[in-house]
């Protein structure tokens, strides 16, 4: 997809009537035009291709931003400004955000996220121009993929800031006033099933050519559905319990499974191939980044997130509180008391995969996160890379990729896949009363993990499937939201733990271990949305203000 990124500049100059030497060059001036676009569906697909480049999210921005506000990770760089967040620290006066590579922005994105919703108006004001001269069928499925993205974006807001203005107009330079009011939470979730509805009546199910991975299929559309049913049908958001919202949410996810064209990738030793293995079985939606062209902070994962000892740069650190949560390889639960003398023995495969805790085999080496150690603090190499709780992310990193000869490399981000389909069909099933199907869907999940089984009922049985969820989605930007809908997020604002570790044998093969705070943290009761940056306030005084932002 890069060289289209590339070209979209050119195409903007065309819908906007600027030249430039470029493209006075290929052809006369005058002979560009807006109409002209519009009626060339090569040109229309660069035009949505940089709608989901803006829209789609991935790492960082997608996930470990996310979990950098919770119990998940620690930030060590603050690239996304995820300290504002949970130093309590967030006003409506400190929302900036530039995107797609500005990695000091905040991931508030209200203004961008219009920005491109602004795109998506424009695409269907249009794209009739096109359906004029004779490109009809082409563009069908161009305007399925538009409005998912639409869905996307909409929902995007509102797991940020709850009902929003809901705009289907073009504004142009003309418009200089701004009135529209906020709709409530469940007028938003409608107008995104809206959407959701015309792109599932036009999507195909699959693609035959290759070239088109990666564009929306039904199962996405459906997929968004089914997490956007989830989340209503949630405590915050259904304070009664209807279990209408929960029978919704059962049919979505259900309606993915039924497609039966996705099944789980991989086994307890293969897990990581999810995420490295492209448009794997399990992949129900992804974004894929190539290595011809450096994208920063986007195909620079594996350096990223590796420690400092292999010359990376350890940008999200694992913390204590979820290494601790990852139960021991029978299902019991971890404790310091029963298992402190060797933490990292014993655990269920998942751990391996997802964590690089010291001693972990990784690129040829132990690692080595002890004090002293090539991955620690006091490292000579680069010991300002070093990670600050004793881990690093494994999950989704391709070990086999030698960053030290290319920094960018061809990697993927999984939007939605399959498992968590089955996690949200087991959560809304459970509330439901129905037990036995809850548990054959997590009992799938823990099967592949290479865990044991469940056997749990009401309040035993959603607990497992919220713990399920923490240990399976952990680092893919559910934990965020997750903690929020079930109504605890403060549990994400308590202090970020790390690991010391003290070397007892000349050898380094023997240690000692003591859980430190890295990070102190605040909880203010405004954190269950963001605010919305005062300038669009300013811009449109209609806009209502979330609740405990001044």
């Amino acid at each position: 997809m890069k060289k289209i990124y590339i070209t979209f500049s050119v195409l903007l100059l065309l819908i906007t009537g600027f030249s430039c030497k470029k493209v006075i060059d290929l052809q006369p001036t005058g002979s560009f035009t807006t109409n002209n676009v519009w009626k060339d569906p090569s040109l229309i697909q660069v035009f949505v291709n940089q709608i989901y480049k803006e829209s789609v999210f991935a790492f960082k921005d997608g996930g470990f931003g996310w979990g950098s506000q919770t119990d998940e990770l620690y930030s060590n760089f603050n690239w996304c400004n995820e300290n504002t967040y949970i130093m309590g620290q967030a006003t409506p006066d400190n929302q900036g955000s530039s995107f797609p590579l500005n990695y000091s922005s905040t991931l508030n994105y209200w203004t961008t996220l219009y920005s491109t919703i602004q795109k998506t108006n424009l695409f269907f004001q249009n794209v009739g121009m096109a359906d004029s001269v004779g490109h009809g069928a082409q563009l069908n499925n161009m305007k399925g993929e538009v409005h998912f993205l639409r869905a996307l974006c909409y929902f995007e807001l509102l797991k940020r800031f709850g009902g929003v203005p809901l705009i289907t107009k073009v504004y142009t330079a003309n418009d200089n006033t701004f009135t529209e009011s906020r709709a409530t939470y469940d007028q938003t979730r409608d107008f995104i099933l809206t959407e959701i509805a015309a792109a599932t009546a036009i999507l195909p199910k699959t693609y035959a050519n290759s070239s088109d991975y990666g564009k929306a299929t039904l199962g996405a559309a459906l997929a968004l559905k089914s997490r956007l049913l989830l989340y209503a049908a949630s405590p915050t958001f259904n304070t009664t319990n209807d279990v209408s919202r929960w029978q919704a949410a059962a049919d979505a996810a259900k309606a993915v499974i039924d497609l039966n064209i996705y099944s789980l990738h991989g086994n307890a030793t293969t897990y990581n191939t999810i995420f490295t293995d492209f448009f794997n079985s399990e992949v129900i939606f992804s974004r894929v980044f190539n290595a011809t062209v450096q994208e920063d902070r986007y195909n620079t994962l594996y350096r990223d997130l590796s420690p400092n000892g292999y010359n990376g740069y350890s940008a999200y650190n694992v913390l204590e509180q979820m290494v601790e949560d990852f139960d021991m390889a029978d299902g019991t639960h971890f404790s310091w008391a029963a298992n402190g003398t060797n933490p990292y023995q014993n655990r269920e495969p998942r751990f391996y995969a997802d964590i690089l805790f010291n001693g972990a085999p990784f690129q040829g080496r132990g690692a080595q996160f002890y004090e002293g150690g090539l991955d620690s603090k006091s490292s000579s190499l680069s010991p300002w890379n070093a990670s600050k709780t004793g881990y690093t992310i494994r999950k989704m990193v391709d070990e086999n990729y030698d960053f030290n000869v290319q920094p960018y490399s061809a990697c993927q981000w999984v939007a939605f896949r399959l498992g968590e389909i089955y996690l949200n069909y087991a959560e809304a099933e459970a509330a439901l009363g129905n037990s036995s199907e809850a548990l054959n869907y997590l009992n799938k999940i823990r099967a592949r993990a290479g865990v044991p089984a469940v056997n749990a009922t009401g309040s035993a049985l959603t607990d497992a499937i919220r713990h399920e969820r923490r240990i399976e989605l952990c680092f893919e930007g559910h934990r965020f939201f997750d903690i929020r809908r079930w109504g605890m997020a403060e549990i994400g604002s308590k202090d970020g733990l790390g690991i010391t570790i003290t070397p007892t044998s000349p050898a380094n093969t023997s240690f000692t271990y003591k859980v430190t705070t890295i990070q102190k943290r605040t909880w203010v009761p405004s954190f269950y949305y963001y605010p919305i940056p005062r300038k669009e306030i300013q811009i449109n005084p209609n806009l209502k203000q979330n609740p405990n932002y001044n």
